[in-house]
């Protein structure tokens, strides 16, 4: 595929490539060794990639990602890569700030990062790389923080003009159906609207063209975040063909379309939640192969982004990081999609990572690593600064396996707030624990404008926590029973990295709470809703401490000022 055929060329303009220039000149820190290309992938399972194991089960000739797997034989493959949360917006937050979700705390739709916080954009600036972002779904808006440190942070998603003509479209079928357009429906049509939009080819345009005007001197970071593999699974509005391919003889009538609302896929409660699954096996085997093909697509767009660094001559001296920010379920646990638990389907993620010179090339890493490790150790790569407040670790130590098994391993805290239940996870090498966590409405009536959270318990009082062995039960199906003796060891183990974890977190200055938490929307949704009047709603309360492991609830309290 030619750059010609991926569409127009936006031109950067000149101005920010001499000031990024000047910049670097000017710098009084070292540039960075090498160059950096970070390419996200929004909601892989990474078991559905060829370099894990994957071959599609009814066209097994094909590969679903052959440039991935090319690449990752001359990179370090991590084998159990976790991420911090099982949707977008904490994830991702993670990936640029080096921390967990009591770090940075960007954990619902209305936080947005302290201004406190660095990120690894603001560290390349800062040695005088280029910085770029492109991304290509809602929850990578710069309102959340997330263009902080780029010199250029743009979307690849439809222009303000089709997303009106598309939502006016939307509006109308509302209305004829007698229902009243409020926010929480336009929220839900504009979520929608992103759901079936194709991104790839807008998003490796602006690559492309980024690489292009980079001068031969100029280090550079170039952050992409690629989105078409996310449900709706609709390959043929990427390219005629595409999903049939992917499964040929299927005779049915299912398709991706509306996937988590479809009422021929699952009986839902008043909540959304799956009461019953309702689509069969094949129907559902066929979806996956949908989904495989669109996995497809949005490979492909990344081989070319490859193909010109090495065209370019940039190979040499750039690192290249590829990851999956969370997978989706497709009923291994009785639903559907993502951000609804904290199971290994969700929160397993790709890690392909290479740098120029690694001796180890074409080798995996079993030890569990974060997501949160990630920025450490592209910045030691790079031989720049590190985020002095990042509690994730470098894994510079395993990319050549002379780490293997020494120390202590890591444990990974995961969390996901403001879905139903509300969970927190703790995982090991060898164990993972499941706390399910409910709201403390006592304690939110005292303190407007906080979320407290308070340990869930059974109609008997026994509190709703889970204990699992990776190693027998690596699906987390079969919890251990109360009277293993392994229980209350691992429970008290995760119980010592929490509260570590705590501390470490409170010890971060925070800005007043005014600054961490917003109401409203992007530029690009005010610009094409602001006026129908619903954009005016209360922040998002902020998140207080959990309670600990083995607490029912937390003592701690806001400060004044919040």
């Amino acid at each position: 595929m030619s750059r010609r055929a991926l569409g127009l060329r936006l031109l950067l303009p000149v101005a920010v490539l001499a000031a990024a220039a000047g910049l670097w000149h000017a710098s009084r820190r070292s540039p960075p060794r090498y160059n950096l290309v970070l390419i996200s992938i929004d909601s892989l399972v990474r078991d559905r990639l060829g370099l894990y194991g994957h071959r599609p089960q009814f066209a097994p000739k094909l590969a679903v990602s052959p440039r991935l797997d090319a690449l990752a034989r001359e990179s370090v493959v991590f084998d159990d890569a976790q991420a911090n949360s099982s949707w977008t917006l904490p994830v991702h937050m993670s990936l640029m700030t080096g921390l967990g979700d009591g770090g940075h705390q960007v954990v619902d739709d209305g936080h947005l990062l302290d201004p406190l916080r660095r990120t690894l954009a603001q560290q390349f600036r800062d040695a005088g790389a280029a910085t770029a972002g492109f991304y290509s779904g809602p929850y990578l808006d710069p309102r959340f923080g997330f263009g902080r440190g780029f010199d250029r942070y743009q979307s690849a998603m439809m222009s303000p003009e089709e997303l009106q003509r598309e939502m006016d479209q939307w509006l109308e079928k509302q209305r004829q159906a007698g229902l009243t357009v409020d926010e929480p429906l336009l929220r839900a049509i504009r979520d929608r609207v992103s759901h079936y939009d194709v991104t790839s080819p807008r998003l490796t345009s602006l690559a492309l063209e980024f690489l292009d005007q980079q001068p031969a001197e100029q280090p550079f970071f170039l952050f992409l975040h690629y989105f078409d593999a996310h449900f709706d699974y609709l390959p043929e509005r990427l390219e005629a063909g595409l999903g049939k391919r992917f499964d040929p003889g299927y005779q049915g009538d299912v398709d991706g379309l509306n996937w988590m609302f479809n009422p021929a896929v699952r009986e839902v409660d008043a909540d959304g939640k799956t009461r019953a699954r309702l689509i069969g096996e094949r129907d559902l085997d066929h979806v996956r192969a949908l989904y495989d093909a669109e996995i497809h697509w949005v490979d492909r767009h990344i081989g070319v982004v490859l193909d010109e660094l090495r065209e370019a001559g940039l190979w040499d001296r750039t690192i290249v990081c590829v990851v999956s920010d969370h997978g989706d379920e497709f009923f291994e646990h009785g639903s559907l999609g993502h951000r609804s638990t904290l199971f290994p389907e969700l929160t397993e993620a790709a890690l392909i990572l290479r740098a120029p010179g690694m001796t180890g090339a074409g080798r995996r890493v079993p030890d569990l690593v974060r997501l949160q490790d990630l920025a450490p150790t592209l910045l030691e790569l790079a031989g720049l600064p590190a985020l002095e407040e990042a509690t994730g670790a470098s894994l510079v130590p395993l990319l050549d396996g002379a780490a293997d098994g020494a120390g202590p391993g890591r444990e990974a805290l995961q969390v996901l707030i403001g879905s139903r239940p509300q969970v927190e996870a703790w995982r090991s090498s060898d164990f993972a624990v499941h706390r399910v966590l409910e709201a403390d409405l006592e304690r939110v009536q005292e303190h407007p404008g906080w979320l407290f959270l308070r340990q869930a318990v059974l109609a008997d009082g026994t509190p709703m926590i889970y204990v699992f062995d990776r190693r027998t039960d690596p699906d987390e199906k079969r919890h251990l029973s109360p009277l293993d003796p392994r229980r209350q060891s691992v429970i008290e183990r995760y119980r010592q990295a929490f509260l570590s974890q705590q501390a470490a977190d409170a010890a971060l200055p925070r800005s007043p709470a005014a600054r961490r938490s917003q109401a409203g929307w992007s530029d690009e949704e005010a610009a094409v809703l602001g006026e129908l009047g619903y954009l005016d709603t209360e922040p998002a309360p902020l998140w207080a401490p959990l309670p600990a492991p083995g607490e029912e609830r937390s003592a701690w309290r806001p400060p004044a000022e919040g």
